[in-house]
């Protein structure tokens, strides 16, 4: 009798769990009646961690890249062409992050201090670079001390994304492809 009981109890339990559960469709249904918005047909949970996977990889790659070969306070153009590229891509993870919150799935980077803090970066990266190319100079007639503010705002952006990704390797959350 025991047991029967047992049974039935551990049976309910599962249909009722599974009733309840919400695959990401659900949730995503819920988030748009909820906050009465319609979230873009490719936003889901797959093209976020692609993004964000990107950004870590590919995108910090050319940042670097960017910044050991390619910067110079003199060119204008390159300047404007990595404030863009880093400007759309804190656009497309802002608009991950948003998504992710909204259907209950995290944040973007982990946490909300990590993802804010690399916002953060991206947004010094983007407001010097602004500031660089409307002509803001830094004590030295050559600019050198401008390269060397800059150097430290991509260093930061570098930093913590690497800070990141250490994080995720060491949680087993990060598998290179």
């Amino acid at each position: 009798m025991k047991s029967l009981t047992l049974v039935v109890a551990l049976l309910a339990t599962v249909a009722f769990s599974s009733a309840n559960a919400c695959d990401e469709t659900c949730r995503r249904d819920r988030a748009q009646s909820e906050y009465k918005i319609e979230f873009p047909s490719y936003l889901n949970w797959k093209f976020c961690e692609d993004t964000r996977m990107d950004f870590m990889t590919r995108d910090m790659k050319s940042v670097a890249d960017y910044q050991s070969k390619h910067f110079d306070t003199r060119y204008k153009g390159g300047m404007r062409n990595i404030k863009s590229f880093v400007e759309q891509r804190k656009e497309w993870l802002v608009e991950c992050d948003d998504y992710m919150i909204k259907t209950n799935k995290g944040r973007i980077f982990q946490d909300e201090k990590t993802t804010e803090d690399i916002f953060a970066a991206l947004d010094s990266v983007a407001r010097e670079l602004g500031a660089l190319i409307a002509g803001a100079t830094y004590s030295s007639q050559a600019g050198e001390e401008s390269n060397a503010i800059m150097n430290e705002k991509f260093d930061g952006l570098l930093t913590s994304v690497d800070d990141h990704m250490t994080l995720m390797h060491l949680r087993g959350k990060y598998v290179n492809r």
